[in-house]
């Protein structure tokens, strides 16, 4: 496939939100999204709506869900969500799982856990830790695990983490540190972070310290 100004765009796009959001981003997208703008295209032609307008007019779904997130960083929710809505209705599980959050945003818990759902059953593995966190807050703690637990066992190290932190407040240390390890493994900063917390209680500060660089170390990378 030919890289074009459109996908640079779109990939940092999705990191930014995904910054904001925990929303664990595939490799490659956060690959694409260190490539030099001044290299390759003018940022202000890049992140402008007519980028992805005409994709998403001739049916493209992920071009749909970028203007959604377009629209979402100029303030304006209600376009966001029409091309969200869009999306998912043709399938596109992302849009679905973006739909979730612009619902939580809105607190309509209700209408998200219903797209969180729908993108989970169809294997969306940040559907299924946004679904496990809102689970979580509503004392659902057993569902809650279950899907924690099939996001991370197919990838998703931000709901190893928050595994992680679940065994912690269940008394379950060791367990903790297996899913803390693994995601911090995987390069989860907030993880190498509880990682260290964890360790430091065990009276294990240098192999704390360390985690904590690794976390600060790659944090510094990514800006």
């Amino acid at each position: 496939m030919t890289i074009k100004p459109s996908h640079i765009a779109a990939a940092k796009l999705k990191v930014a939100t995904a910054a904001k959001t925990g929303e664990s981003v595939p490799d490659w997208i956060r690959e694409l999204a260190t490539r030099s703008l001044t290299d390759t295209i003018p940022s202000q032609e890049s992140l402008s709506i007519p980028a992805f307008r005409t994709d998403a007019d001739a049916g493209n779904t992920n071009a749909m869900v970028n203007l959604g997130l377009l629209y979402m960083e100029q303030g304006e929710p209600n376009q966001a969500k029409e091309w969200y809505r869009k999306a998912a209705d043709a399938g596109n599980t992302n849009a679905m799982d973006h739909l979730g959050l612009l619902h939580m945003e809105q607190a309509e818990a209700d209408q998200a856990e219903q797209w969180y759902r729908k993108a989970a059953d169809a294997g969306n593995t940040s559907a299924m830790d946004h679904l496990a966190l809102l689970l979580r807050q509503q004392g659902e703690h057993d569902q809650a695990e279950q899907w924690y637990r099939r996001a991370a066992d197919a990838g998703n190290t931000n709901a190893m983490d928050r595994l992680g932190l679940l065994h912690v407040e269940q008394g379950e240390p060791d367990q903790a540190e297996q899913w803390y390890r693994k995601a911090a493994d995987a390069g989860n900063t907030n993880a190498m972070v509880n990682l260290g917390l964890l360790l430091r209680k065990r009276g294990q500060a240098d192999l704390a310290e360390q985690w904590w660089r690794r976390a600060a170390d790659a944090k510094r990378s990514e800006a």
